[in-house]
């Protein structure tokens, strides 16, 4: 099957619209790209994400694992070391990436992979990480956050910012350039990326000097036109699915913290410079976007683009050319932004 997807995946737009027999997906005044359409029915096909909450957590962990490089475009060779970090009761692992070409000045990103707070890894993004190396020339250092239900918020922020502690106290021996370090992330990694931002301003912090932000879930509370138009049916991020993420990382007493949900933030203008990504066909569209204007109306350097045709999680599904496109343009708006 994948042998054939990548086959698919290598035909021109038109012939993977024939394979669709005029059964292209229409909503909200955009339609569904082919190749995502195609990638969606396999995965329908295969239970990924069906009857989640009777799921362990392990479990889906697993599969998300087994299933996440399938959906990639061959990475490119890039060498890479783990390093086991201490955080507050317990250790982390952050992976660290290196260009092809030292010709990054120190520049890095500092990466938090999307899931849900509860599934994804450093392997599950480890493709994607590779690709952005490639594209954006810096180091990467991805963060393998401990994940809820069995660490709950703050948790997973409090180990993405002792990672970036630990990242600015050992600039000098990773090669970093301490003044020259970005925060990125796909997902709710966008919402921990936006948010540590958050929490290092409230503490006096050195913060980040640019964010990327891929798809985020920022809105806890929020009442989106595309919360209720793509979470039922055929878009991957379904309402049970959504609930199973906010249940497994709050409590109802923290939807309105603002390290929860920085759209409550009082004081935005402080907040670096933001590349905010959306997707066409996502329940998270519309509140990715809310958050580009919210930063937008506070003084913030912001670039925002949706992908009309690509559904939430487009960055892990490049095998279809169009999904590897728009990293390809994201990467150059990010170098741009500061």
């Amino acid at each position: 099957m994948d042998l054939t997807l990548n086959l698919i995946m290598m035909m021109p737009a038109a012939f993977k619209k024939r394979l669709l027999r005029g059964n292209d997906i229409h909503r909200d005044n955009r339609t569904m790209n082919p190749g995502m359409q195609i990638v969606l029915s396999i995965l329908e096909q295969r239970g990924v994400t069906n009857n989640i909450s009777s799921l362990e957590p392990k479990a889906i962990r697993d599969l998300y694992d087994k299933v996440a490089e399938r959906l990639q475009k061959g990475p490119p060779r890039i060498k890479h070391q783990d390093h086991q970090i201490d955080v507050n009761n317990g250790s982390i692992t952050v992976r660290e990436y290196f260009p092809k070409q030292e010709t990054h000045n120190g520049q890095t990103l500092l990466y938090f992979h999307g899931g849900g707070f509860s599934i994804g890894s450093i392997r599950t993004h480890d493709t994607m990480c590779k690709h952005l190396v490639k594209l954006l020339g810096y180091k990467i250092f991805s963060v393998e956050y401990r994940l809820a239900p069995e660490h709950p918020f703050p948790i997973p922020l409090e180990d993405c910012d002792q990672a970036m502690d630990w990242l600015i106290e050992n600039a000098d021996n990773l090669g970093v350039d301490p003044e020259k370090i970005a925060i990125g992330g796909d997902s709710a990694g966008g919402n921990l990326a936006t948010c540590l931002c958050i929490k290092r301003l409230e503490e006096s912090k050195q913060t980040p000097e640019r964010q990327l932000l891929l798809y985020p879930g920022i809105d806890t509370k929020g009442d989106h036109k595309s919360l209720k138009t793509f979470t039922d049916g055929y878009f991957l991020l379904t309402q049970e699915l959504l609930d199973w993420f906010g249940n497994n990382y709050l409590t109802e007493d923290d939807y309105q913290n603002i390290y929860a949900s920085p759209m409550q933030y009082q004081h935005p203008e402080k907040l670096p410079p933001a590349v905010v990504i959306t997707a066409g066909f996502d329940p998270l569209r519309d509140e990715g976007h809310a958050y580009a204007e919210f930063l937008k109306e506070a003084g913030v350097k912001v670039y925002y683009k949706e992908y009309e045709g690509l559904i939430h999680g487009f960055a892990n599904f490049t095998i279809e050319p169009a999904c590897y496109q728009a990293m390809v343009e994201i990467a150059k708006e990010f170098k741009q932004i500061n």
